[in-house]
């Protein structure tokens, strides 16, 4: 999808004095890339990516809904809205009016919130003045999500990427979006405006699992499933609060720095569509997600653990974790932690519970099944949490 103006209204924009918005919120402290070059940090503290892509925030011309919008969000864990500027909506009265990205950064920020805003395509020309336009308005309190999935104009794109690089006093966050089967890194190369890279898959591909540590920069999935959107089967089935589950948790587990959730009527004509879709299954267990990994440091793939089974693995010093996806048991090298006595959970994604497992046994294959009940419950998803109790750590899920 292309996001274009029309060329008097970038020319207006253009002619714009090259000032900061008015007196921003401070907010959230900005986003950077972590020591560990794989993850961010927001004022030093870790800092998982939890975004809904609302395409419709800078459309909408009730600054009521958008609020409304930003609320729901915020009360449901997420940490980041991912948005685009569309043809047209930013010209009023023959001019640039970017009020309405001024409004939602602003809202946003009042909520603890991250914006991630795709401009406008200009016209080549235009882009490194546009660029620096950008980079002085907002400064770091925008990370771009450059490019729009095409592959194409990747030059351009470069240029608008290298003039906010330029603009702004501190360093935003800056992605680029590619084409099917590819990364970021595959269309712009190491460009030096680049933060993090995008992957993206050909049709029903994972190219999170498929990527995995091969990109030496933090990445995120841009596209994965959308809730109760066609799944990938071809019959026309949608998919699930389950489907955006595994997607959710299959992204964190191997190794992205987080994840872009979305919602296919979020911003529907309709608005019973739209109240229904914010707080959609899906939607509001996300905030497990965000939960569980605010309650542990694991970050680190480990699939060398797996001995049996399929899960994704995560490892820290003193714990590690498994998502299963489908409820089936698993075999795992826990020889890998401190300890002579270790401690189990098996943390529910669809509520946030978690359940004592109790003493877990020091073993190259340590059998786990997950505590699946009967049929209503078969083939769901879980994560098994091991922990060494010299660590101290709470209950997953709890801070």
């Amino acid at each position: 999808m292309r996001h274009r103006t029309l060329a008097a209204v970038l020319a207006a924009a253009l002619a714009a004095p090259l000032t900061a918005a008015a007196a921003p919120d401070p907010g959230p402290p900005p986003l950077r890339v972590a020591p560990d070059g794989r993850s961010f940090t927001a004022g030093g503290a870790p800092f998982l990516w939890l975004g809904d892509t609302a395409w419709g925030l800078l459309a909408t011309a009730d600054p009521a809904e958008v609020r409304h919008y930003l609320d729901v969000r915020a009360a449901q864990g997420f940490t980041v809205v991912q948005t685009a500027v569309p043809e047209g909506a930013d010209a009023e009265g023959g001019g640039a009016d970017w009020s309405r990205v001024d409004a939602a950064v602003a809202e946003a920020a009042r909520r603890g919130l991250h914006i991630a805003v795709t401009p406008a395509l200009p016209a080549a020309a235009a882009a490194p003045a546009l660029g620096r336009f950008l980079g002085a308005r907002y400064g770091d309190r925008v990370v771009w999500v450059l490019g729009d999935g095409t592959d194409d104009d990747a030059a351009t794109w470069s240029a608008l990427g290298e003039g906010i690089a330029a603009g702004a006093v501190a360093d935003p966050l800056m992605t680029f979006e590619p084409g099917p089967g590819r990364s970021s890194a595959d269309v712009v190369g190491d460009a030096a405006w680049l933060s993090f890279a995008l992957v993206r898959g050909a049709a029903c591909e994972d190219a999170v699992a498929r990527v995995g540590g091969m990109l030496a920069r933090p990445f995120l999935d841009a596209r994965p499933a959308q809730e109760d959107a066609p799944d990938c089967s071809g019959t026309g089935a949608a998919t699930t609060a389950l489907d955006v589950r595994r997607s959710a948790y299959g992204d964190v587990f191997a190794g992205a720095a987080g994840h872009t959730y979305g919602h296919r009527d979020t911003w529907a004509p309709d608005a019973a569509l739209r109240a229904a879709a914010l707080v959609d299954e899906g939607a509001v267990q996300m905030a497990h997600l965000r939960a569980l990994t605010d309650s542990r440091a694991a970050r680190t793939p480990a699939p060398e653990l797996l001995v049996e089974g399929a899960a994704g693995v995560l490892r820290a010093a003193d714990h590690l974790m498994a998502h299963v996806p489908a409820g089936e048991g698993i075999a795992l090298d826990t020889t890998a932690l401190p300890g002579e006595a270790l401690r189990g959970w098996w943390f529910d994604p669809r509520t946030g519970v978690p359940t004592d497992v109790g003493t877990v046994p020091r073993s190259p294959s340590a059998s786990f099944f997950p505590p699946v009940t009967g049929p209503a419950d078969a083939g769901l998803d879980w994560v098994l949490v091991i922990d060494d109790p010299a660590a101290g750590l709470a209950p997953p899920g709890d801070q």
